[in-house]
Formats: C-alpha cells, structure tokens, sequence
C-alpha cells in the first residue's frame, strides 16, 4: 500500500507527541505542521482527513481538523 508522503509524516509527528493526552497532542502536532509545512501540503493533509483516509493516526485526524478551523478562522478576519 502507498501511504500519501502527508500521511507518513503526519503519523509519524503524532507519535512524537503520543505521551500526551490526545486534545494536547493533537493540539502540538496542529502547530507544528502550521509552522513547518507548506500550505500545499497542509491542504493534501485536510483533504485526506476530509476523505476518511485510513491510513491517518486519530491524533493526526484531529490536528488535521484543528489546522481546517484556524484556516477559516483567519479567512473569516481577513
């Protein structure tokens, strides 16, 4: 199976962060792909999130969830 280059290293930053509580982890994981990814691969990941990929950690689900609301929140003030 080909896992989405977003998807592997989605995963593999939730698992980093899995020694938190899962709204914290998700929370971490959320900033740190706002601050390191680029928004074209920040909005490959959404759309796999939005697809109900399997291949995505529930954490990184969440977070993926998190970066949609902070998007349209600063869409919302602009």
């Amino acid at each position: 199976m080909n896992v989405p280059a977003e998807a592997r290293m989605g995963n593999d930053i939730a698992r980093q962060f899995s020694h938190l509580p899962p709204a914290d982890a998700a929370e971490a994981v959320a900033r740190h792909i706002e601050t390191f990814w680029d928004p074209r691969m920040r909005l490959a990941l959404e759309a796999l999130a939005a697809a109900h990929d399997d291949s995505l950690d529930p954490v990184l689900v969440d977070a993926a969830g998190r970066l949609a609301a902070h998007a349209s929140g600063s869409e919302n003030q602009a």
